[in-house]
Formats: structure tokens, sequence, C-alpha cells
């Protein structure tokens, strides 16, 4: 007769039969464990999971993307990066160090780059090197220096600057530099930052301080009014505080700002201050303030009807 499959006796059989029964019960005792432990580490992963957006300005004017960095700030390949660039501005090659820079700070916030990145956006601009923006115009009959900067979207000064001027006076037929810039502003409340923009990517990035509070208001605003050496009207009294006097808070530049949708905020503007303490924190009534040498460079820079936009 054929020997049947399990050949020990009905008692052992039982008792086998057992063990199999426990030990099936406790695999699968510790596969539910272990799907509830893989689920629940999952879910936390997700609700952990920070930010791919680093703390930059909005994405669409800004030169730094939100989108998760291929590169971490002050990370070895940033500071690789920003190594080589210094070594391509100490061997006069300018050009070379801005295209570098840009590459990285679009990439990623690393704050050495970014900070030398303006610094060479600045001698190129001031140089009589090229960059992207920078032309020869020949000087025409009827041209003047507020013409040919209106012209060309920018300001008198950085005309003058460029092309080594001391005075207004041109010449009929003579060549000079002109720079067609396409320059707005972005402020952050939240890192008191102020972002130069040149064709929607960072040109240089200042630190300002921003009204107490969150007094200073996160719109759209636009550059109504320049003045050097302003005049302060005291809120208080209304009294009409001159330059030089100590109460007198605006510093060495005053650019007024406005909101075409918002009409009623008024007063507001970007200025210096003597107060170097007060830069990187809220400490204005409003108003954006700037150390006096960093206000003189961007007011300079920038032309009446500049976009001015704050960010909170």
């Amino acid at each position: 007769m054929a020997k049947p499959i399990y050949a020990g006796s009905y008692q052992n059989r039982g008792r086998n039969r057992g063990k199999v029964v426990f030990i099936v019960i406790v695999l699968a005792q510790l596969a539910a464990v272990g799907a509830y432990l893989y689920f629940k580490s999952d879910k936390k992963a997700d609700s952990e999971t920070p930010e791919t957006a680093p703390p930059s300005l909005a994405p669409a004017p800004s030169a730094l993307s939100p989108a998760t960095p291929s590169v971490p700030a002050n990370s070895p390949a940033a500071q690789a990066a920003v190594s080589d660039a210094r070594a391509a501005i100490d061997a006069g090659q300018l050009t070379q160090a801005q295209a570098a820079l840009s590459q990285v700070v679009a990439t990623n916030p690393d704050p050495d780059a970014i900070k030398l990145l303006g610094d060479v956006n600045m001698k190129l601009l001031k140089s009589s090197l090229m960059m992207p923006g920078k032309q020869y115009y020949v000087i025409q009959s009827g041209d003047y220096l507020q013409k040919i900067a209106k012209k060309f979207n920018t300001t008198v000064e950085l005309l003058k600057t460029m092309n080594g001027m001391q005075t207004d006076t041109i010449r009929l037929n003579d060549r000079m530099l002109v720079f067609n810039s396409d320059f707005s502003i972005r402020v952050s409340k939240e890192r008191n930052e102020l972002d130069l923009l040149n064709g929607g990517k960072l040109f240089k990035r200042y630190k300002v301080g921003t009204g107490k509070f969150g007094k200073t208001p996160a719109v759209q605003f636009s550059i109504i009014d320049k003045i050097i050496e302003p005049p302060w009207t005291r809120p208080s009294d209304n009294k009409q505080i001159e330059y030089g006097d100590p109460e007198n808070v605006l510093g060495s530049r005053w650019m007024a700002i406005k909101s075409t949708d918002h009409p009623e905020l008024t007063g507001f503007g970007i200025h210096g201050t003597w107060e170097r303490d007060s830069i990187g924190k809220q400490s204005s009534a409003g108003c954006i303030r700037m150390l006096n040498e960093d206000v003189e460079e961007l007011f300079d820079l920038v032309p009446r009807k500049t976009t001015v936009i704050i960010d909170e």
C-alpha cells in the first residue's frame, strides 16, 4: 500500500499541524507590523518634506529659481565656481567671471556667488568692456544727455560714469557708450533684501531695512521722483528738516515710489540712512532704507518709472 504523505502517527500529526499554524500566524503578524511601519514612515516623510523653493524672490522676474537648486548654497560645487570666478577676475576676464557666476546664481542662492556677481556687474558696467546691454551710440544733431538717457532707459549719471565725463557737454558725431537697461527692483520684507534685476535676472543684491511691524506695503510701485540730498518733512508738525540736519532721516538720496493700483499709499520711498545698524531688519516707518553708499549707487543706475515690487 502506498505510503501516505504524512507518515507519522495522528498524535504527532496534530502536534506538527499546530506548529505550522503557529508559524503562519506569527509570519502574518510580522507582515502586518512591517506594512504598518512602512506606510507610517512614508506618510511622515511626506508631511516633513520641506519646500523646495529657497527663500528667494518670486520666480517670474527674479534671477533665483524657486525650483530645487541643482547645487545647494555654500556647497563645495558652488564654492568651486566662486573660486574659479575670482581667478578669472584676477586675470582680468570679467565677462567670463560674469557668465560663470550668473549660471551659479540662476540655480541656487549661494551668498558668495550673489555678492561677487554684483561686484562684477558693476565693474563691467563702469568699465570700457562690453557686456549684454552695452553698445556704442553716435551722437546725433539735437542730442543732449537727458535725451539720450531717456532713449536708452538709463540715467545721465550712468552715461557720464561709463564715458568718464566730468560735464554734460557732448559733441556731434562723437561715439559714446550707452547701456540699454531693463532694470527693475524687487524687495523681500522677510529677508530685508533688495534685488536689482536687469531683464529679470539678478544684477546686484543689497541689504535694506523695511518697515517696523510689517508696515511696508507688499504691492507693486514705480519710481516717480528722485532727489539728491533730500529735505525731510517731520510728520509730527510738518516741519521741513533740511539735508545735513541730524534729525533728517532720509540720508543722501530719496526715490519716491507710487502704486497705480493703490493710490492711497502715499509717502513711501527708497532712501539712505546713517544708521548702519538699522539695515537688515525691520527698522523704518514703512520706507525702504539703504546704506548711503548703496542708495547712491542704485540712484545712479535706475531711471524714473522703474518698477518696484515689494514681497512679504
